[in-house]
């Protein structure tokens, strides 16, 4: 990386805020849709590697907190995904919020937020959490159907999310999130509707709804091309997006995302840093970071991680510098995403080029046939055509 801020990261020689993503990928089981960087920990060799893992990725923390782009540039939210963090105990994760709480400027009341699958979200972890600082929980629930439950491979059953969820709220204060997959094959509609009402009574901050991925190279996809689960319908799963929308909708949770819904106050802020296209450094394997107009990730292999980091190298896997019409176009693709749509002067100011500089023809057409609306000199994508979002984002790809 280079040692000098880019001026697209720094403000009048002021470090720009960004986000800070920590990837901690030991996860109970690897359910069969998941293509993410995570392994079991027990065949990663239990908590013993574990503990190497968090004492390389507190050296990267070390290293990126020195480093020009970042040095005194303050951190806006906090994530600790994977994998299950909750998997590991919760003094290592208490010491690692502490170990960046010393490193990183942290910005007045920031979002600090962990991943948690139900199974290792017990009373007195997440309390001992809650009391390190973090304040918004994740909880991969997914279903509250335990034939769907089955069909994904997860390890818990729907009477331990619900036991979670209970945990959550007995451990004291804290933002609660669940997560929910839908087109899932042998889905019914009912089963869907089941899981939405049970979510909406457990009373959650904020609730996401993700159409499930079939990727290539999983277990998944394997018993689907084998015929022995059948492909996710279509059809089906644009009746069960729509019917998140109402029942979401009339429950008061905000649509302000494509798969995202909250109340009141109870956005994620961290996301939405992805969505406006915001800067964020990633920690650990696989993790990505955008600072100063250049992408990069990480090795992903823990192991490998976590070996180069013990010799001082950090483990860069690739790096891009962005021209400014891949900015726009991307600017374009994640804000496009939620409600309020993107500012065309606030992306040529982070850009130095306008969108319609760079895509007029494209924004003209979507405009013209429904898919984008501009007004006040911004453009957004009317909910009613978020289920062809793929379609309208496809446009800026460059």
């Amino acid at each position: 990386m280079s040692s000098h801020l880019s001026a697209s990261a720094s403000i009048g020689g002021e470090a720009l805020p960004f986000g800070l993503y920590l990837h901690l990928p030991f996860c109970l089981s690897k359910c069969p849709y998941c293509d993410f960087a995570s392994e079991p920990l027990e065949e990663a060799g239990g908590l013993p590697a574990a503990r190497r893992y968090l004492d390389a990725l507190a050296i990267e923390l070390d290293l990126r907190a020195a480093s020009a782009e970042f040095h005194g540039a303050s951190v806006t939210t906090v994530y600790l995904g994977g994998g299950t963090p909750t998997m590991l105990p919760a003094e290592w994760l208490a010491d690692l919020i502490a170990r960046l709480r010393v490193r990183f400027a942290l910005a007045a009341e920031p979002e600090i937020t962990v991943e948690a699958n139900p199974g290792t979200a017990e009373e007195a972890k997440l309390g001992a959490l809650f009391a390190a600082g973090v304040n918004r929980l994740s909880l991969g629930v997914q279903s509250f159907s335990d034939e769907v439950l089955r069909t994904l491979g997860r390890a818990h059953t729907a009477a331990e999310a619900e036991a979670a969820i209970g945990a959550a709220r007995a451990a004291g204060r804290g933002d609660l999130n669940l997560d929910l997959i839908y087109g899932v094959p042998r889905q019914s509609l009912e089963q869907w509707r089941d899981s939405l009402c049970r979510a909406v009574d457990a009373g959650p901050d904020h609730i996401a709804c993700y159409a499930l991925s079939v990727e290539p190279g999983t277990p998944l996809a394997a018993d689907i091309e084998g015929g022995r689960l059948p492909a996710p319908d279509d059809d089906l799963s644009a009746d069960m997006y729509l019917l998140a929308a109402d029942m979401l909708g009339e429950a008061g949770y905000r649509h302000y995302e494509i798969s995202n819904f909250a109340r009141p106050g109870g956005e994620c802020r961290h996301n939405r840093r992805y969505w406006s296209n915001a800067e964020y450094l990633g920690l650990g394997a696989s993790a990505h970071s955008y600072r100063g107009g250049v992408r990069w990730n990480n090795l992903p292999s823990a192991g490998v991680y976590t070996k180069w980091l013990e010799r001082g190298r950090i483990p860069v896997a690739r790096a891009e510098a962005l021209s400014a019409r891949q900015r726009v176009g991307e600017a374009l693709m994640l804000g496009l995403r939620c409600a309020e749509g993107v500012s065309e002067e606030e992306i040529e100011a982070r850009c130095g080029l306008s969108p319609r500089a760079v895509f007029l023809a494209e924004i003209d057409r979507l405009c013209s046939e429904g898919l984008v609306i501009a007004a006040d000199g911004r453009l957004r994508m009317p909910p009613d055509k978020w289920l062809i979002s793929n379609e309208v984002l496809a446009h800026f790809v460059t």
